[in-house]
């Protein structure tokens, strides 16, 4: 019997393709369990392992992000796919054939059977609801909620499932994650008799429970990701996740599964104690982060007051430098002006004395075309009034040189190997003026002695002040 059976084991593994094994074969023939591997194991570990139970580590909490829909079949145009559909037929004709024919006979070897295990997972049925984004998802599932249940105060998350974890995340709190299927039978009475129970939806609402509801309905493409990560055989399905420390300071870890329908005052036992009892270990690490967070803001003030301080220090020695640049451009600038004045002083002198060298002696009385003009001269030459004879032909310019080279003229101090200075105008600063009536008698104008006052005249030497000569 026992060979008979041998044999007809080795005929089934022939045909699959495997080889034979008879010692396995005999044994399961036989229903004999095979041999156990030695272990060893002295005293001194039996005493420290053998009783010690290690604590289960909680899972992980994954972090889903919905993708879109892979079940959405691009169409090809239209004569594209009228050109293959020759080609399609055969395929799904062939296909269907050989796998009737794989059926029929199942002793063929596999690699002649069509591998019906392929292809990408099937996701549950939607029953026909629209693939939404996560936010319009939350919405959705709050309005069918109320919609079916009436309002109530549950404070639904209105964001997809990662912003949810990443706020627990972020402020330390409980992602308290509920995920609902309307076709299973118990989802409407644990809805009504439990979660809108007054004493949960209070703890719930709480804010010292630091809870964060998340809710999802298994229909929906994200909720559905959710359950299958979270390993979700039964609802209605709760989970509590938090940040669990003794992993990571980072980590999201499932600290509890509430599963099945039970009543109230059960799930908030069950609740409550999974969240007091990690509350203490949440405590220190907000603590921690609190400790961590002042000493940054600490940091980041001490760091901000230097910065100030430093930049007020560079402000002053900005100051202090484009002073001192100023003080010393204004130093050079004087200096400058004080050297240019000095040389203009210098050229003028220089013009005088040149000038006055060349102004001819005073024509005799009977010399013929003589201007005989009287000038009342200024206060610093010490003459209240001068009378001379000029030519009538010689340019009214010869009278203001009179005036400007008098000194020299009357003290007889003229030199005559002066040489005109090169690159300087001389500019008068005074002006010649006639009364009764009043004629200024510009030098800009030209024009000779005799036109312009006559046979004789009287003149007044007026100096041009400062603020005229700007005019």
């Amino acid at each position: 019997m026992h060979l008979l059976i041998l044999k007809q084991i080795a005929i089934a593994k022939f045909f699959d393709g495997e080889g034979p094994d008879p010692v396995a074969e005999a044994l399961a023939a036989q229903n004999i369990p095979p041999p156990r591997a030695a272990r060893q194991e002295n005293l001194q570990q039996s005493l420290l392992h053998g009783h010690a139970s290690r604590p289960r580590q909680p899972d992980a909490a994954p972090r889903i992000v919905p993708q879109p829909d892979s079940e959405v079949i691009q169409r090809p145009p239209f004569l594209l796919a009228l050109l293959f559909t020759p080609f399609s037929l055969l395929y799904k004709l062939f296909s269907t054939s050989f796998g009737l024919f794989s059926f029929l006979f199942p002793f063929l070897p596999r690699a002649l059977r069509p591998d019906t295990t392929a292809g990408p997972p099937r996701r549950a049925n939607t029953a026909g609801r629209r693939s939404l984004k996560p936010r319009d998802s939350a919405a959705r599932l709050k309005r069918e909620f109320e919609e079916e249940y009436g309002s109530n105060a549950l404070p639904f998350f209105e964001g997809g499932y990662a912003q949810a974890l990443d706020l627990a995340k972020k402020d330390l709190k409980f992602l308290l994650i509920l995920l609902l299927s309307p076709e299973h039978d118990d989802t409407s009475s644990f809805i009504r008799d439990t979660l809108l129970s007054p004493e949960v939806q209070v703890f719930i609402n709480d804010p010292s429970s630091n809870i964060i509801l998340w809710t999802g309905d298994v229909r929906d493409s994200e909720a559905y990701q959710v359950s299958s990560a979270l390993n979700c055989n039964k609802f209605p399905f709760t989970a509590v996740v938090a940040n669990d420390p003794s992993v990571s300071s980072t980590n999201m870890s499932v600290i509890a599964r509430v599963t099945g329908p039970m009543d109230a005052s059960t799930y908030l036992a069950k609740i409550r104690n999974t969240i007091s009892g990690h509350e203490e270990q949440l405590a220190r690490v907000r603590a921690s982060r609190s400790a961590q967070n002042f000493e940054r803001s600490l940091r980041q003030e001490q760091d901000s007051a230097y910065e100030r301080s430093l930049a007020q220090d560079r402000e002053r020695a900005r100051l202090k430098k484009e002073a001192a640049a100023a003080a010393a451009e204004e130093e050079k600038r004087k200096k400058a002006e004080a050297e240019a004045a000095i040389t203009l002083a210098e050229k003028k002198l220089q013009w005088r004395k040149w000038r006055a060298s060349c102004i001819g002696p005073e024509p005799a009385a009977d010399t013929k075309d003589v201007v005989r003009i009287a000038m009342k001269m200024p206060e610093h030459l010490e003459a209240a009034r001068v009378t001379r004879r000029f030519r009538g032909q010689d340019g009214i310019e010869e009278l203001y040189a009179f005036v400007e080279c008098y000194e020299f003229l009357r003290d007889g101090t003229v030199a005559e190997k002066v040489s005109k200075p090169h690159g300087y105008n001389h500019k008068f600063d005074f002006r010649l003026v006639q009364t009764l009536p009043r004629v200024v008698h510009e030098v800009a104008e030209g024009g000779t002695i005799g036109e312009r006052v006559g046979r004789s005249g009287n003149l007044i030497v007026e100096p041009i002040k400062d603020d005229e000569d700007e005019d």
